[in-house]
């Protein structure tokens, strides 16, 4: 446990600051990325491009957009050779070696089943579960109350929504996008969005006297 210094400087860093906070990490400061919205406190961070990070320094991604994340670990985390903490807060359940890359940021009440892996820079917000032998790639960005059953697997690059649940054996492909409160009991394919059919209409409300 240590300090480690956050790329990202928008809403969501300020959420993965708790994070790392819950995991027994200090952050020293936060990094701007090209094009961001900064919201975290002033004198708190700095602008990436006036500063090339020695080589190894502990960082944690957070920022949320998956094509900035992708690009984030090219550009940044690789091209620099800087260490990507592995962020687990203590209220999670997560088995010995389930956690097989680096930059995984796992948050509070989520379980990780017996036997399954993930791969790096995956997203697990909050009060989530991925069932027991289960496999999941990188760079996925999973939104809080994901479920899923036994034996699934995601691919890499997903963005999944709040409160979505995957039936058991169902395998989600790379580069999905897939609507907040979906079940999916087929498999999806990759490169596509899946939402919801219907639309909530709301109505006007009939006076009676």
């Amino acid at each position: 446990m240590g300090d480690v210094v956050l790329l990202g400087a928008s809403k969501f860093a300020a959420e993965v600051a708790r994070y790392v906070q819950g995991a027994g990490h200090r952050v020293d400061r936060y990094l701007a990325l090209p094009g961001e919205v900064v919201t975290v406190p002033e004198g708190r961070w700095e602008d990436i491009s006036r500063e090339a990070l020695p080589d190894g320094t502990p960082v944690v991604l957070a920022v949320a957009d998956t094509e900035l994340r992708a690009s984030a670990v090219r550009d940044y985390i690789e091209a620099w050779n800087l260490d990507a903490v592995n962020v687990v807060d203590t209220s999670s359940t997560v088995e010995d070696g389930a956690l097989l890359g680096v930059g995984n940021i796992i948050g509070p009440e989520n379980y990780i089943g017996v036997n399954t892996t993930l791969g790096s820079f995956n997203v697990l917000h909050y009060k989530s579960s991925i069932g027991n032998h289960s496999r999941v790639g990188s760079l996925n960005f999973i939104s809080p109350n994901f479920h899923t059953g036994n034996t699934v697997t995601i691919g890499s690059g997903n963005f999944i929504g709040i409160g979505c649940q995957l039936a058991p054996g169902v395998t989600v492909g790379d580069g999905c996008r897939i609507q907040a409160g979906l079940t999916l009991f087929e498999d999806a394919v990759d490169a596509r969005s899946y939402i919801v059919p219907s639309r909530v209409k709301s109505l006007p409300i009939q006076q009676t006297s």
